[in-house]
């Protein structure tokens, strides 16, 4: 039986095709860019390009498959204009909604990833898997559930599914990458009073986590995000120390949702939240200390001094 992995090209979808692909696992890959599938993974490993928004879901990529990675999405970086919205909601619910639809009647798993932007992100909150939301929230919260719902909806007969809520994934290629560019210029900041939690999960773990709730079979929600968490601060400063670099701005909450746009809750709000369900079930995370998971992001970007360890 081979795998599938939607939004192959992104992130988390070839780092996961590639953690298959070394074991010797048959993978099949979904992306909107022939091209760049094929420029990825060659003649050799079955493609198949799909955009959500202009057709159904290739039903043909799902023979012979016994578990799907969903985790096409378009970045939420970025100002969220008209157009973004559209694209965020559209790469996200509407992929899920077909992807469903053209899983009915197999006996599949489907892994779909999700997002910690689910949860409201308020200071001195603490949230798992058990928190429900009673609040209609923000265009990204409506959106996230809208996209679970729909994900979940695949769930009948022999078919399951998983949801995984990622926190912020961090690797050379990953978080924090795009605040190590702005550092580099001189234009390192604290974001708010820079204490707010960020939810964040190393790269090899959100992989391991992505392949073990298949292999133990555990639906519906789960967190992958650290044991241990981070505050904006801690990041900015070990990036900082990276790439000797002083941080020379302390920017409002009031200024930076106006230069941020949309995605300003990702600097700005609290997320402290609880990977409960994954270490009840015997997850056991390779990386569950902050400095660790960013020394290991920000080992390329390192200046000749080396990069000491957050406080």
């Amino acid at each position: 039986m081979s795998i599938l992995v939607t939004g192959a090209t992104g992130l988390l979808g070839k780092a996961v095709a590639q953690s298959f692909a070394h074991d010797g696992v048959p993978i099949r890959v979904v992306g909107r860019s022939p091209e760049k599938l094929k420029a990825q993974y060659g003649e050799k490993v079955p493609a198949f390009a799909w955009d959500p928004a202009l057709s159904d879901f290739p039903q043909q990529a799902l023979d012979g498959v016994s578990t799907v990675y969903h985790v096409m999405g378009e970045p939420v970086g970025g100002r969220w204009f008209t157009a973004k919205k559209r694209r965020i909601v559209t790469s996200r619910v509407t992929s899920a909604q077909k992807l469903a639809h053209a899983l009915e009647g197999r006996p599949c798993r489907l892994v779909s990833a999700s997002s910690f932007a689910y949860y409201p992100g308020r200071r001195g909150e603490v949230y798992d898997e058990k928190t429900r939301l009673t609040e209609p929230g923000s265009f990204i919260q409506a959106t996230i559930r809208a996209w679970e719902n729909a994900a979940l909806s695949a769930a009948s007969g022999e078919s399951r599914v998983s949801v995984i809520r990622f926190g912020m994934v961090c690797g050379p290629d990953a978080y924090p990458k795009k605040l190590v560019r702005l550092f580099k210029k001189g234009l390192g900041f604290i974001a708010g009073d820079g204490l707010q939690t960020v939810p964040i999960v190393d790269i090899d773990d959100a992989v391991a986590m992505m392949r073990w709730v298949a292999d133990r079979r555990i639906d519906g929600i789960t967190n992958c995000v650290s044991p241990q968490l981070p505050c904006f601060r801690d990041v900015a400063e070990s990036i900082a120390q990276a790439v000797e670099r002083p941080i020379r701005l302390t920017i409002p909450d009031w200024l930076a949702r106006p230069i941020l746009g949309g995605s300003a809750d990702y600097f700005l709000l609290s997320y402290d939240i609880r990977p409960t369900r994954a270490v009840a079930e015997g997850f056991s995370f390779r990386y569950p200390e902050p400095r660790t998971i960013l020394a290991r992001a920000l080992l390329p970007h390192m200046s000749s001094v080396g990069l000491q360890p957050a406080h």
